[in-house]
């Protein structure tokens, strides 16, 4: 089975061939069993140490709705963007996926730079639970990390680019 992914729009595709495990069916999953209520993110990858959980958002493609008027810092986006994280966790933890977690908003847009990502990844944070894993009860990390990272952020960094995005070639 590959883990070849391609985005919905057919214009890059995600290398997860070196992972322990990954997938691209969480929506899929929910959608067909009725649980049209959670959301979930696009891809879920294990590593030897962690599972990865990767949201992608794309404005800079050829044929995007409105990309000017894309706003990844809205509040309605921003809580979307974290709602899928909790979503896809519960299912990780049914399917008894145990490893720590981070999670990574890849994010392309007209006019997106190094600071406005940075700003939408603080913004974002607050809304996961970091701080609610702090509190004595909580024997387990439900998040280890949160970045929002470009394409080019993701290739290139240390532990996400051996898992590259290549745009497609036809």
């Amino acid at each position: 089975m590959t883990q070849i992914y391609r985005e919905e729009n057919n214009i890059y595709e995600f290398d997860f061939s070196t992972a322990v495990w990954s997938t691209d069916r969480i929506h899929e999953i929910y959608q067909s069993n009725g649980v049209k209520l959670l959301s979930d993110v696009d891809f879920a990858v294990e590593t030897e140490n962690e599972i990865l959980l990767v949201e992608y958002k794309n404005a800079n493609i050829p044929g995007a709705v409105n990309p000017g008027q894309f706003d990844p810092a809205n509040q309605k986006m921003e809580n979307k963007i974290a709602y899928k994280f909790y979503d896809s966790w519960i299912y990780l933890r049914a399917i008894e996926k145990r490893k720590p977690i981070a999670y990574v908003y890849i994010l392309e847009y007209p006019n997106g730079d190094v600071v406005t990502r940075k700003r939408v990844r603080n913004q974002i944070t607050d809304l996961l639970p970091f701080q609610l894993q702090k509190i004595p009860e909580m024997k387990e990390k439900m998040i280890t990390d949160f970045e929002v990272l470009s394409i080019d952020e993701w290739n290139q960094h240390k532990k996400y680019g051996a898992f590259p995005i290549r745009k497609i070639t036809k």
